[in-house]
């Protein structure tokens, strides 16, 4: 399933924050628990990214057990992707934050893997307050969990309107092809 039609114009670059330098995208690197599932997340805006960049790097800092990844530092990449070979990939856009935007976010968090069929997906960005609205939602703050009015009610409480857009990409064979300039970029020229 293809639905790029849902998304009227995509930027002419992606950008990814990270706390560490690579050369190439490796989604096994991503972790499990995110919006759209275990990947490589790119944001449409780079001040999202740098933002993301300075939290992850942060994090990396606090909980330095594992040192294969390198050395840390804080490493904004520009990502140019060929929209030709996102046409032919299975790709899943969501315009905005709805109850279908919320119910697949419901279905990829809790899994460590990628719990869809989708290559590429497209979608608002779940931020840390979102973290903390889903576990009221799971605890039943908002009603029983799993109803349309417990879901209605955690995006009342979400600031929807101020959620960025992600590009994310599900498996390596997808990131290898769509990835056509990638390249790292002063971040303090983006804040």
């Amino acid at each position: 399933m293809n639905s790029m039609n849902l998304l009227p114009t995509l930027p002419d670059a992606f950008f990814h924050g990270s706390a560490v330098a690579f050369h190439r995208i490796d989604v096994t690197k991503g972790r499990g628990r995110k919006d759209f599932g275990r990947g490589f997340y790119m944001s449409f805006s780079a001040s999202q990214a740098v933002g993301m960049m300075h939290k992850k790097f942060r994090e990396s800092v606090s909980r330095r057990r594992d040192r294969s990844y390198g050395v840390l530092s804080e490493t904004l990449y520009r990502i140019e992707i060929d929209a030709e070979v996102l046409k032919t990939l299975r790709v899943k856009v969501f315009s905005s934050a709805d109850l279908e935007w919320l119910n697949f976010i419901l279905l990829c968090r809790p899994s460590n893997g990628v719990p869809h069929e989708f290559d590429v997906v497209i979608g608002p960005t779940a931020d840390d307050d979102t973290n903390m609205a889903l576990k009221y939602y799971y605890d039943g703050t908002y009603g029983n969990p799993g109803t349309d009015d417990a879901k209605r009610m955690l995006l009342r409480v979400l600031d929807v309107d101020k959620l960025g857009v992600q590009l994310y990409i599900g498996n390596q064979s997808a990131a290898d092809r769509l990835v056509k300039k990638m390249e790292i970029v002063d971040w303090r020229e983006y804040v």
